[in-house]
């Protein structure tokens, strides 16, 4: 019913395309707009908002209209052939451009668009809050763990993210969320989109695919080219890895499939071990 109202609606022969985050993407050429659509249609409400409010400021070039029907919330955009650059090597150079890029992201969007501001709740009480919600789960066990060796750090870690600049993050800022459009690269996926300090849009990133320490150097030269950005101490930088693996752990526990597989646990490891900081060395 809701495809058939969106081809009516929008003079359109829209396709099916699933991905693994359960959102449900749709393409197809309008006669009403005389161009390819791409179609996101989102069942929380949170994260249509996200994707509809950043594509409206940062992309309005391809922003193009939003739609609710019953349950389902939609936001409609031009289609660009976009061509993947996380399966490419990339050098310092690039890392650079990546780092300018979140830079530019951050610049342009915060203070422009309404997205989730869970920084109005403190630090550490969503953590428990994230914890509690993951408990009877497979994670129940480890993030307990986790929490427990990272207890004494939560007062101190508390008080630098309230001191610290907060942007409107990417919230999934990752090279696979990097595209190349017409010789140029391009940012994309902004529905996880939320107020945060900018380390977060570095922290899965770098923990994940920018390992290098010389181009992790070179992507916060280039984000410092752009906007300020200061490291966290090492209390911080900790308790937001926990964070960030929690926040996977739940996505995961709602999710059929596991679309970041071993990196919550990864994480939780990693903080076991006493490590979990940005190593530029």
């Amino acid at each position: 019913m809701l495809i058939d109202f969106l081809n009516d609606y929008y003079s359109a022969d829209f396709e099916v395309i699933h991905d693994v985050a359960g959102n449900q993407h749709l393409v197809g050429h309008s006669v009403r707009y005389d161009c390819d659509l791409f179609v996101k249609i989102f069942t929380d409400r949170e994260m249509f908002y996200a994707e509809q409010n950043v594509n409206q400021v940062y992309c309005p070039q391809i922003y193009l209209d939003s739609v609710i029907f019953e349950n389902k919330y939609i936001v409609v955009l031009r289609d660009r052939t976009l061509a993947d650059t996380d399966n490419q090597d990339f050098n310092e150079e690039d890392a650079r451009e990546y780092g300018r890029m979140l830079g530019e992201f951050h610049q342009k969007v915060t203070g422009n668009v309404l997205v989730a501001d869970d920084t109005k709740t403190k630090l550490s009480d969503r953590i428990l809050n994230t914890v509690a919600s993951l408990k009877g789960s497979e994670y129940e066990q480890e993030v307990n763990d986790s929490l427990k060796l990272l207890e004494a750090d939560l007062k101190r870690a508390d008080e630098e993210y309230r001191q610290l600049p907060h942007v409107v993050l990417h919230g999934d800022f990752s090279l696979r969320n990097i595209k190349e459009y017409q010789g140029h690269n391009v940012l994309i996926d902004f529905e996880w989109s939320h107020v945060g300090v900018a380390y977060e849009d570095f922290l899965r990133c770098f923990f994940a695919e920018v390992k290098d320490p010389k181009l992790r150097t070179a992507f916060i030269e280039g984000y410092r080219s752009i906007s300020e950005f200061e490291i966290p101490q090492y209390e911080l930088q900790r308790v937001l890895m926990l964070l960030c693996a929690l926040e996977i752990c739940r996505f995961h526990v709602t999710h059929q499939r596991e679309k970041f597989g071993e990196i919550p646990h990864q994480m939780l490891k990693t903080i076991a071990k006493g490590d979990a900081i940005v190593n530029l060395d």
